[in-house]
């Protein structure tokens, strides 16, 4: 067995890496996993061992990883962690055709009666094309890719976008088992509701 080197770091979230370099094994673990059960730390060194060596993951080792992960006190110390220690690139509402302020203020009017308190909402640094859009719930930031502000693109297309993170605020991420529900049955519901949703997507998959 070749020598470890095991370090609890600062990382932003529940992150674990493991590496193998000149035949010693290198392990990094987010210090919010010290003083977890040993059960859990079992888990995760069968998972990292396996995962580096390209074995099969052990189903019991596995599920026991992730109900630890998913648990409501880990997930808040998660989030609280990500907003103290992370960064976010803040690059602001106003765009060169679009200001994200104006229209979130306008589809707050239509579709939340002015009722939803506004997030950090600003352009990408880049004109992203995998992903146009998304809610980050430990900066409270709604980011849009820089691809739609632009003349050529429709006001409902971003209207659309910004009104599907507005939902991802109103339906936060749910654990159904040890699944994540990103997108419930409620939130599906009310994204329907939006008048020029065929139109939208239709032109999201053109982009």
């Amino acid at each position: 067995m070749p020598p470890f080197h095991i370090r609890f770091r600062r990382f932003v979230s529940l992150n674990t890496t493991i590496r193998l370099r000149e035949a010693q094994i290198y392990v990094s673990l987010s210090d919010l996993l010290e003083g977890a059960p040993e059960s859990v730390i079992r888990a995760i060194a069968h998972i990292l061992l396996a995962k580096l060596y390209r074995k099969p993951i052990d189903a019991a080792h596995n599920a026991r990883y992730k109900r630890f992960a998913s648990s409501t006190a880990v997930a808040k110390q998660t989030e609280l962690i990500r907003s103290a220690r992370g960064s976010k690139r803040y690059f602001g509402p106003q765009g060169h055709y679009y200001n994200l302020d104006e229209v979130f203020d306008s589809l707050n009017l239509r579709f939340f009666g002015g009722l939803m308190g506004r997030p950090d909402l600003t352009w990408s640094e880049h004109h992203a094309k995998r992903s146009l859009g998304h809610y980050d719930a430990a900066h409270n930031t709604i980011v849009v890719s820089r691809v739609f502000d632009r003349p050529s693109s429709p006001r409902y297309a971003i209207e659309y976008l910004l009104y599907h993170e507005m939902l991802h605020l109103k339906h936060p991420v749910k654990m159904n088992g040890l699944r994540r529900c990103v997108h419930s049955r409620e939130f599906k519901a009310e994204e329907r509701q939006f008048p020029q949703l065929k139109e939208a997507l239709a032109f999201i998959k053109r982009l």
